[in-house]
């Protein structure tokens, strides 16, 4: 996508505003507060169109003039998503393969997802793991209440060791699996948008063509070799970061059986809308869930779809 750079200016320019409108309406407006994670898409496609030079100069503006309209430390957390975001633009301009870049993408996410969370409690005093926590006690407490009210007898051993699940699950739910919907959405809408506003040549990949690394087993039984490591070290909880691992593990799997679910519905030349249907059923119903994963880690051993990895 070679433009000069007075066309480059230009549409760093337009997209840097649109940045800072999104930045703004996300921060004031409650209902849009949700789309936080999303404002960096501006960014990719402003790094897929110019390079990286523009998309860090339009960043930089960008971030200055948010903490001129607001509080300017929350106005850094900005930053936060600008800079994965900004990093799969590059990607992007480079002709990186598409997976790859979302993978990448995903570790940045996680990185500042990471650090956001760190300096939450630092700066602001605000453990968002422990609230979220919290949160998840009292609802649990509230229909505890409600049931007994009516007379149903509950098993405390059975709330307390679901309690215990969701908390040890609970930086991987916040952390580790939005970061990667988000980097996969992240690197989609971009490369629509970019195929919409010039004839791109960047290929919009489908989710059927998605696959792990071949050599993935291999890095699987590594990590965990890798955690024995630390399972005697004073301050560490061994058990967490083997059953977030575990989380980890089993959604990448999760995502590639789906992929191969997507491809095979593809070969019987099953209509979209009816494909899609499917797709959603499946991850509702949690034996399917289960075979599914199962079918991604089968794939990433056999390659049923034979793609090169």
């Amino acid at each position: 996508m070679q433009i000069n750079n007075s066309k480059k200016l230009t549409e760093t320019s337009i997209l840097s505003c649109i940045g800072i409108i999104f930045a703004l309406a996300s921060t004031y407006i409650p209902f849009l507060s949700m789309f936080f994670m999303f404002n960096g898409i501006p960014y990719t496609i402003i790094a897929a169109r110019c390079g990286l030079r523009y998309s860090i100069m339009s960043s930089f503006i960008s971030l200055t003039i948010l903490m001129m309209m607001m509080n300017p430390i929350s106005a850094l957390v900005f930053a936060l998503v600008f800079i994965p975001s900004i990093f799969i633009g590059y990607n992007i301009y480079k002709n990186e393969t598409p997976f790859e870049n979302i993978a990448l993408g995903s570790l940045f996410f996680i990185l500042m997802m990471m650090l956001y969370i760190k300096l939450s409690v630092v700066i602001f005093n605000v453990d968002i793991v422990k609230e979220f926590n919290d949160i998840f006690i009292k609802a649990m407490n509230v229909q505890k209440d409600v049931i007994n009210s009516l007379g149903i007898k509950i098993d405390e051993k059975e709330l307390n060791n679901l309690l215990e699940y969701f908390s040890v699950y609970l930086p991987s739910t916040l952390v580790i699996i939005p970061s990667i919907v988000i980097s996969f959405i992240n690197y989609y809408v971009s490369v629509f948008i970019l195929r919409r506003i010039k004839k791109d040549e960047n290929i919009l990949p489908e989710v059927k063509d998605f696959s792990l690394p071949g050599n993935i087993p291999v890095g699987i039984v590594l990590i965990y070799l890798s955690t024995l490591l630390i399972k005697y070290i004073d301050g560490v909880y061994y058990k967490s970061i083997v059953m977030n691992l575990e989380m980890v593990i089993l959604t990448l799997f999760l995502i590639q059986g789906a992929c191969v679910y997507s491809y095979f519905l593809d070969k019987i030349n099953m209509k979209k809308g009816t494909k899609g249907f499917l797709l959603i059923i499946s991850f509702i119903i949690r034996p399917i869930v289960f075979i599914i994963t199962i079918i991604g880690m089968l794939d990433s051993a056999m390659n049923f779809r034979k793609i090169r990895r």
